[in-house]
Parts: structure tokens; sequence; C-alpha cells
């Protein structure tokens, strides 16, 4: 319940009148609304819609035997080992979530909406010679079972096991400034927490954003166009419509380095432009402004000619969990897997290389986007929710991006 500006949350699990009704009244006390018990409630009549699923599946996991499950990741598992004989660990999650939501709200709308989304994820450990190298792949979709069609287990293993085994084989990286290539997928995660999280409009419209005054400047190159769209089909961050009934809308960002948008809910969407994006992580969180399937649009140049243009620098296939303060927009990304650039081609892999940085610096000294652009899967925390979400980008060629190494020699 919102008065006032004030918001009060109450949930309950227990679908009785009499539970239900409590849970009103709480939520209007938390408030400040006026109430009584008791006292003659004003209806509304509600009218249903449904949004237009985005996230669908002729294949539900929940239709699957566990056998069979369990034998596709058998699959994953044997295939992680094969690879290489220095693989000797391999843990496999696999996660199926579906969800009929109802938003009920008091403009006299109740908008239902149906998500599916699937998630494998292969954790593999290699170790040789005393050394120990992880590696990791971690598909989703937003469907069931068809996960496996488009990413096949075989596939899965051998991925985690190679970038474990490449990860044994790290020599120390350099540092200080160099040119970065981000491969595929990586420039995206960049964007996410460097950049998206400072456009949520609670940070910005409480100022405590480093774009919060920024609003209709140039932030980045002009080569870089970054789009929030919660309606890419059968994307793993994608819905029909927020938590708070309004139906989803693709959000633009950055308009050629021009900051034009914010990810807004519903209470700040009457104060700044922005899409739908009221999320929650279930009934018993309120909504907050969260991204959903965040990316850089991709550009003209060839990924192979990005790389040839560099003559000595890094390009960085993955990147890991790293620390962003929002306020400044500084960050610290540990890579997973990153190579050594010499003469235009990529050389040997690199060990303990970490990014040093600031989001809308790095975004501005973007030189070359590539035409490939691909999505990664997460779940990405906010306030203890979590909320599943994507990040993609091409390949991104940043200039002078500082760099620390640390790696073994």
């Amino acid at each position: 319940m919102v008065t006032g500006g004030r918001t009060g949350l109450s949930y309950t699990n227990v679908l009785t009148h009499d539970a239900l009704l409590a849970a009103a009244e709480a939520a209007a006390a938390a408030s400040d609304s006026v109430t009584t018990t008791g006292s003659t409630a004003t209806g509304v009549n509600l009218r249903e819609r449904s949004a237009s699923a985005v996230q669908r599946t002729s294949h539900p996991s929940f239709s699957v035997a566990p056998a069979e499950k369990i034998e596709l990741l058998r699959q994953i598992d044997d295939a992680a080992r094969a690879h290489d004989g220095a693989v000797k660990n391999v843990a496999i999650d696999h996660v199926a979530v579906e969800q009929q939501v109802w938003v009920a709200t008091t403009d006299g709308t109740m908008t239902t909406d149906e998500r599916v989304r699937t998630r494998v994820t292969c954790r593999a450990t290699a170790v040789r010679d005393g050394r120990t190298g992880a590696g990791f792949c971690g598909p989703g979709v937003g469907a069931g079972m068809e996960l496996y069609e488009l990413h096949p287990p075989e596939l899965i293993g051998v991925q985690a096991g190679d970038r474990a085994v490449v990860a044994l084989e790290g020599r120390r990286s350099p540092s200080g400034a160099m040119p970065v290539i981000l491969g595929p997928s990586g420039g995206g995660l960049l964007v996410h927490e460097a950049c998206g999280h400072g456009l949520e409009s609670d940070g910005f419209s409480r100022g405590t954003s480093a774009y919060s005054t920024r609003f209709g400047q140039q932030v980045g190159s002009s080569l870089i166009t970054v789009m929030d769209d919660p309606t890419l089909p059968l994307a793993y961050g994608s819905y029909g419509c927020d938590d708070e009934g309004r139906n989803a809308g693709a959000t633009t960002l950055l308009d050629r380095g021009v900051l034009v948008g914010t990810l807004t809910d519903r209470d700040a969407a009457t104060t700044l432009s922005g899409g739908a994006n009221g999320r929650r992580e279930s009934f018993a969180h309120g909504p907050l402004p969260r991204m959903s399937n965040t990316y850089i649009v991709a550009g003209q140049s060839d990924p192979s000619a990005i790389i040839a243009s560099v003559d000595n620098g890094v390009y960085v296939a993955t990147l890991k969990g790293g620390d962003v303060d929002i306020i400044t927009g500084d960050f610290s990304f540990t890579a997973s897997e990153a190579y050594l650039i010499e003469s235009g081609e990529v050389t040997v892999p690199l060990a303990g290389l970490t990014l040093l940085g600031n989001g809308a610096t790095a975004l501005g000294s973007a030189a070359a986007v590539g035409n490939d652009l691909a999505f990664a899967q997460a779940l990405c925390g906010k306030d203890g929710q979590w909320v599943p979400v994507s990040y993609g980008s091409p390949t991104l060629l940043i200039e002078g991006l500082a760099i620390a190494g640390g790696g073994r020699a």
C-alpha cells in the first residue's frame, strides 16, 4: 500500500479472507493510511488482462523424469572429465522455475504473467603439478528443457573443463594501462555492474549514483548504445509485466553515449522517464527498480579485425564478480579467462588479471564495437533480493584500462 509517498508492505501465504484482510490492515498501518478494522471496504472491480508471454516452453522441466535429467548432468560431467585428465572435480546444478504471477492494483486491473526459466551451471576444477584452475559454464534460457537443445550437454562440460585447464597454464598478468578487448558478453557484465545499477531510479533520484547529475550528457563513446529490454523472447531476465503490473517495454539507457533513460518502478515513473522495471524476488518482498536484460547494442566491426588492431594488450574472454561503487562509478573486476595480445594475435593465457577503472570513463574510451552480440545469465542481488537477469555485449575494445597483475609467473 502506498499513501502520500510512504509504502507499507505486508504479505501472507495463507489465502483466506481473514489472513488477507489482516495483511491489508498491516500494510495500511505501515504506510500511515487511516483505516478502521471492520469498516466497510471500498470495492475495486478488477479487470483481468494477460501480459504477452515472452518466456514460454513446449517442454517443461517438470514434465521430465528425474532419471532423464540426471543422465543429462552425467553427460556434462563425462565431457568435462574426458576433455583433459587434469579435470578432477565437476559440480553441476540444474535449476528450473515456473511461475504464474498475478498483480492486482488499485487502478482496477489484475495482470497475469507466466514466467519459466531454466539454467544449468557447471564448475570444473583442474589440478596439475600442484596448481589448481577453475572453469565455469552456466547457460540459461527463458524456457524449459529447450535449454539443452540450444546448449548441448557435452559442449557445456567441454567449455567448463577447457576453462579450468587454461587457468592452470596462465602466466603472471602484466600491470599498467593497456588496451583491453572484452569478448562477447564480457562487456555486458561491466555495463551491468558499473553502469546499470547506477541508472536504477532509487539511487538515481536520491543522488547516490555517479550518473544522478548527468542526464542528457555524454557519458560514453558515441559508439556505445545501451538497452535494457525485458521483452526479449526467451531471455533469462524477461517478463511480460513487471511485479507492479505494468506492461514490460524496452528502455534505452545510453543513446550513442548520451544518458537518456533510467530504470523505474511505479513510484519513480511519476518523476523520471523509464520503463516498467519494478521487480521483486517473491511476494514476500517489496518491488525495487531493477535491470532485466541489459546490453550494449552490436556495432559494425569484425571481431577479428578488432583483435588485429591491437599490438600489445589483453583479451578478456570472461569476467567474474568484482566491486563497484555506484556513487563514484569506480570498479574492480577479476578476469576468469584472459589472454595476452601480441602483434594483433591472442597468445598465452594470463592468471590473476584484475581490471580497474570507472564505468563512465571506460565506456567513454570504447574505440571499437563488434557485431557479435552475446549474452550471459545470472542472478543479480540488491537489498537482499535476487532476481534473474542477463547481460550482453559484442566484442569491445577499450583503450587504456588499468590492469593489476598478481598471477603466477
